[in-house]
């Protein structure tokens, strides 16, 4: 059996090094957040809105379900827009991002200025963006930061410079990841939180951005550009008098970090002191040195032992809503001294909290074909929802059986792959899907996703066998499930590797989709390399390196097929099925008029050709119903009989149908009985 050579490996990664050198330890790093301007009488004051909604947005941190709303719709939207851009940093091109990457770090922007409470509609000036453009690249061109870039520094421009003495500076990220670590504010440099308080700052209504992606041995930058002619104006209406982060109410867990802080206009924090409880119990705290000049006056502290340098230093989350309540004391107002109060509520917004309201559906679960059926939803707990929109989906046998002898027919492998996805299996048992990161380029997640949409029922299974071979301790295999569309996945089945061979053979596995069922649900085998961890892996296309998968089986799940999306203004929606078959129909609210919350439970409906009655004959104390179905059907019917429109309806035993008559399709015959005055046709 082939076993991986240690020399190449350990060539591989030297090269690798060499090639990739920001890629080793996925770096992050911020400059010296900027200083106050002396004079903005030339910045811009407000300016025109995108076509695409990127702001004016608001939320009630108060309400658990319309943060948890916010988050998970709005705040992804920024994420995996494509950049599309035209800079080249070795050739000090700065070129121009797509509309809607540049969209997407503005609505990030003001994601956090709206949970902040304050004004959450900054817009972009082009003229600033593209002065940022030209100082992202010189600081991925030099690897450094500087709000002062001297003139001899590679691909040099003034305007530039100029951009980079008004911006926050990212080196290592871009786009909305860059806005987020500014809130963020990592680094023994910025114990001020300087760049979260210029992002937060309320009387901005313009900012600029530029970036660039990683290329080569370059890496990624951000410039943002945060000050416009509105510094030291007045201050607009806020949620609260102070601007605090985390902000008072519900807050979900990814974007609280170590530093907090509370920003209060023209405050004297010198004598503030801090107390802090988790869920009722004291937490030591560690103030920061008082540093004004960064926006509003504000105090930083940290929960003591908690690093708030690292950036691999996160906040602790252990799952459950946690509440922690905030005192900052002795304030100097003035000639007084005040004291604030707040809790921040801690909450992972996967999970539904008391107040979320399923989007569920009223109407009928048996309807005609060709025909339009009304249907009502229940509208969500959520006061920002400005529309709705309906998904249709025909339900058809899901059931699979993949032994990997016909390639990638039921998958898809991302990112195409540059190495054989298909390949005899280490024991000798036939073909088996083989994912790997076979070099330097491929040190992503390799993702073999299902091509079928699944509904599983309550008793689904996914079974598969797979082996684990040469793997190092970045390398993890997973099976991964999405109910929200491929937002966000969870972990079914997890190996990670040990920097040697994890399994000689194959293992069975069978994993239960019980807690999924009845969601239109995706699925991948997922080979992971999280981008956090030291740049090692295990090289090479040999079956034995890497991961192994073979005989694939689902059981008792059905698949969604024919998906169309419709929306409405409320809560009501017209059904008209084209066929007969098997549906779902689910509905989910929209927040800002462009991003959707989540799709309810499904209303699971049988749609049934559409009988067509001519008039009912009675003649020689007989009642004959002659009656058509379209389309047309081998189906079986029969027919029900009872006294008033509203009381129960009862089967008529000694109905006698005869078909194929002529003008019609099918007859109904039976006695007139006298009490009997209303009929049904059931089909069977």
């Amino acid at each position: 059996m082939h076993k991986p050579n240690p020399t190449r490996i350990s060539l591989l990664l030297f090269l690798a090094t060499l090639l990739f050198p920001y890629l080793g330890s996925a770096e992050i790093i911020l400059g010296d957040p900027p200083r106050a301007p002396t004079d903005v009488s030339g910045l811009p004051r407000g300016g025109p809105h995108k076509l695409s909604v990127t702001g004016g947005f608001s939320v009630n941190t108060d309400s658990r379900e319309q943060v948890r709303s916010f988050f998970n719709a709005v705040y992804p939207s920024s994420d995996g827009v494509p950049m599309n851009t035209t800079a080249n940093v070795a050739t000090c091109t700065p070129g121009t991002n797509s509309t809607a990457f540049q969209e997407a770090v503005l609505r990030r922007i003001n994601w956090f200025r709206a949970m902040a409470g304050i004004p959450a509609a900054v817009t972009l000036n082009a003229a600033e963006s593209a002065n940022n453009q030209q100082g992202a690249v010189m600081m991925s061109a030099n690897n450094m930061l500087s709000h002062f870039p001297p003139n001899n520094w590679t691909c040099f421009t003034g305007p530039g410079a100029n951009a980079a003495s008004n911006s926050n500076l990212s080196l290592g990220s871009d786009g909305s990841d860059a806005i987020t670590s500014y809130i963020w504010d990592f680094g023994g440099n910025n114990y001020e939180v300087g760049h979260r308080r210029w992002v937060l700052y309320p009387q901005t209504q313009v900012m600029g951005t530029g970036d660039v992606p990683a290329a080569g041995s370059y890496a990624p930058a951000n410039t943002t550009w945060v000050f416009d002619g509105n510094f030291g104006g007045p201050r607009p209406a806020t949620r609260q008098p102070y601007v605090a982060w985390p902000p008072e109410g519900f807050v979900p867990y990814q974007v609280v970090f170590p530093q907090w802080s509370l920003g209060l206009s023209n405050a004297n924090f010198s004598a503030a002191t801090v107390t802090m409880t988790s869920n009722g119990v004291s937490l030591a705290v560690s103030l920061q040195p008082i540093a004004n000049g960064f926006g509003e006056n504000t105090l930083v502290w940290y929960p003591t032992g908690l690093d708030p340098t690292s950036q691999s230093t996160v906040f602790p989350f252990n799952g459950t809503d946690t509440v922690y309540s905030i005192t900052v004391g002795n304030i100097g107002v003035g000639a007084s001294h005040i004291s604030i109060s707040y809790n921040v509520t801690v909450f992972d917004p996967a999970v539904p909290g008391a107040d979320y309201v399923p989007t569920t559906i009223t109407g009928p679960s048996q309807i005609p074909a060709g025909t339009g059926t009304p249907y009502s939803c229940r509208p969500p707990n959520n006061t920002n929802v400005t529309s709705y929109q309906w998904r249709t989906s025909q339900r058809i046998p899901g059931n699979l059986v993949d032994n990997a002898q016909n390639g990638l027919t039921n998958f898809t492998l991302s990112p195409p792959p540059i190495y054989p996805p298909i390949t005899n299996a280490p024991d000798g048992s036939g073909n088996c899907f083989h994912l790997v990161h076979p070099d330097a380029t491929s040190t992503v997640p390799q993702l073999l996703q299902l091509n079928r949409l699944l509904f599983p029922a309550s008793n689904a299974v996914v079974t598969f066998k797979s082996e684990l071979g040469y793997a190092s301790a970045n390398e993890v295999a997973r099976v991964q499930v999405s109910t929200d569309g491929g937002t966000s996945w969870k972990d079914l089945y997890t190996l990670a590797g040990t920097g040697g061979q994890v399994e000689s053979s194959f293992s069975q596995h069978t994993l239960a989709l019980s807690n999924i069922a009845s969601q239109a649900t995706l699925l991948r085998f997922n080979y992971d390399f999280p981008p956090a961890m030291s740049f090692s892996y295990f090289p090479g296309g040999d079956p034995i390196e890497g991961w192994c998968i073979e005989n694939i089986v689902i059981t008792n799940s059905e698949q969604l097929v024919n998906q169309t999306i419709n929306s409405t203004p409320s809560t009501n929606y017209t059904f008209t099925p084209a066929q007969a078959g098997n549906f779902n129909l689910e509905a989910q609210g929209v927040l800002f008029t462009q991003f959707p919350i989540a799709f309810g439970p499904a209303k699971l409906i049988t749609v049934v050709p559409l009988l067509l009655m001519n008039t009912p004959v009675i003649s020689g104390g007989q009642v004959r119903l002659d009656f058509t179905i379209a389309p047309p059907t081998n189906a079986n019917f029969k027919l029900l009989q009872a006294n008033q429109l509203n009381s129960v309806w009862t089967t008529n035993a000694g109905a006698t149908l005869t078909t194929n008559i002529l003008g019609s399709s099918y007859r109904f015959t039976t006695t007139n009985g006298p009490a009997m005055r209303f009929y049904r046709i059931l089909q069977l």
